[in-house]
C-alpha cells in the first residue's frame, strides 16, 4: 500500500486527501487547528464533480506523531505539501516541519502550491529525493467545520523539479503519483516542464488575486463594476504576466490565447463570480501569498527589464496591505498576552 503524509488540510488539501484515500493509499493528515474536528468527524467533501464523500484518514497533530506511527520498513512514499506559500514563515520552516518524515532517496515530495519558486527550498533541503511540482485548478471553500465545497473543475499538472534534468526514476515517481489521482476519478497530467503550467495559471493568479483583494470584489463583480475600464485593466495586467513569461523563454507556449482563456473563464461564471484566496485572506486578516504569486513575477520582470507598471502597482499595494494586516494581528496577539 502506498503511504502518504499530507501537510496542509485546508480546502485544497482536503480534496486531495479524499482523492488519494479513494485511490487506496494510506493517507495520514497533519492537522493542527482542525485536529479535534478531524478526529471526531473526519472530513466531508461536497463536490459537483465527485459527489459527496465522507472520509476518515489517519489524523495526527504533528509530523513527529506521524513518524512515530511508522515502522522502520514502511516509510512514507510521498509527502504532499498543500500549505500556503507564505514567505514570512521563514525560508526553511516548511522543510524543517517535514524533514523527520523524509526518507533519503525514497520519499518523493509533492508541492501543490500557488506561485513561482515554491519548490526551491525543498530541492535544496532534500537533494537526494524526487521533488514533484504541482499546479492545480480546484475551486474550493470551507462551508463548515471539516466540510469543503468543491465546484467547477479539478485539474492537477505535475512535473519533476527542476525541469529538463529529471532522471527516468523521477519521471516514474511523478507518473506514479498522477496515477493515484486518476485511479480516484481525478484528472492529472504529467509534464516534462510543468513551469509552463505555473506561468499559465499565473496569468490569472497574479492578476485576479491582488485585484480582488484590493478592490474587495469577486472577479465578475470587478468586471461589471466599470465594464470598459475594469476589463482593460485586467487584460493589460494579464498581458504583463505573459510578457515576463516570454522574456524567460516560454514564448512558444504562452501567449494571447491564454489571456483570452483566463478572462473568458471569469466572464462565463455565475454572479457574483469566485472569491480568490487573497480576497478571502484579506477579509479575515490572514497573511497572503504575496511574494510567491506576484512578487516573484515582478522581480523576474525587473531582472529582464520588462515593463510591468500595473503588476508593480498591485504588488506594492498588496505588500503594504499585507504588512499592515500582519502588524495588526501581531499587535492584537501581543495585547491579549498582556491581559
Amino acid at each position: 500500500m502506498v503511504r502518504i503524509l499530507l501537510f496542509g488540510t485546508g480546502s485544497v488539501g482536503t480534496v486531495y486527501a479524499m482523492l488519494l484515500s479513494k485511490a487506496g493509499a494510506q493517507v495520514t493528515c497533519v492537522c493542527r487547528s482542525n485536529y479535534e474536528t478531524a478526529v471526531s468527524n473526519g472530513f466531508v467533501v461536497r463536490s459537483t464533480i465527485f459527489g459527496e464523500e465522507h472520509f476518515r484518514p489517519t489524523v495526527v497533530r504533528s509530523v513527529e506523531e506521524a513518524v512515530d506511527n511508522l515502522t522502520a520498513d514502511s516509510p512514507f512514499d510521498f509527502i504532499v505539501v498543500c500549505t500556503k506559500a507564505i514567505t514570512s514563515h521563514g525560508d526553511h520552516s516548511a522543510t524543517d516541519m517535514i524533514h523527520l518524515a523524509v526518507t533519503k532517496a525514497h520519499t518523493s515530495i509533492v508541492i501543490i502550491q500557488n506561485g513561482l519558486g515554491v519548490e526551491r527550498v525543498y530541492r535544496t533541503a532534500f537533494p537526494n529525493n524526487t521533488i514533484i511540482s504541482g499546479v492545480t485548478y480546484l475551486p474550493t471553500s470551507h462551508i463548515g467545520a471539516g466540510i469543503v465545497l468543491h465546484t467547477e473543475t479539478q485539474k492537477l499538472h505535475l512535473g519533476p523539479y527542476p525541469a529538463h534534468t529529471a532522471a527516468t526514476a523521477e519521471q516514474k515517481r511523478t507518473r506514479a503519483f498522477a496515477d493515484l489521482i486518476i485511479a480516484a476519478g481525478g484528472e492529472a497530467t504529467v509534464h516534462s516542464d510543468v513551469q509552463i503550467e505555473r506561468w499559465k495559471k499565473l496569468i490569472g493568479n497574479a492578476t485576479w488575486n491582488p485585484i480582488c483583494a484590493l478592490s474587495r470584489c469577486r472577479d465578475l463583480q470587478f468586471l461589471q463594476s466599470s465594464p470598459k475600464l475594469a476589463y482593460d485593466f485586467v487584460i493589460s495586467s494579464m498581458r504583463e504576466v505573459v510578457a515576463v513569461a516570454q522574456a524567460i523563454g516560454y514564448g512558444d507556449f504562452i501567449g494571447e490565447s491564454d489571456v483570452q482563456q483566463q478572462i473568458q473563464r471569469s466572464k462565463a461564471r455565475q454572479w457574483p463570480g469566485v472569491e480568490p484566496s487573497m480576497l478571502a485572506d484579506m477579509r479575515t486578516g490572514r497573511t497572503m501569498e504575496v511574494e510567491a504569486v506576484i512578487g516573484e513575477v515582478v522581480k523576474i520582470a525587473k531582472s529582464r527589464r520588462v515593463e510591468v507598471p500595473r503588476l508593480e502597482t498591485l504588488y506594492l499595494l498588496l505588500h503594504c496591505s499585507d504588512y499592515i494586516s500582519v502588524a495588526v494581528s501581531e499587535s492584537s496577539a501581543a495585547g491579549k498576552k498582556g491581559l
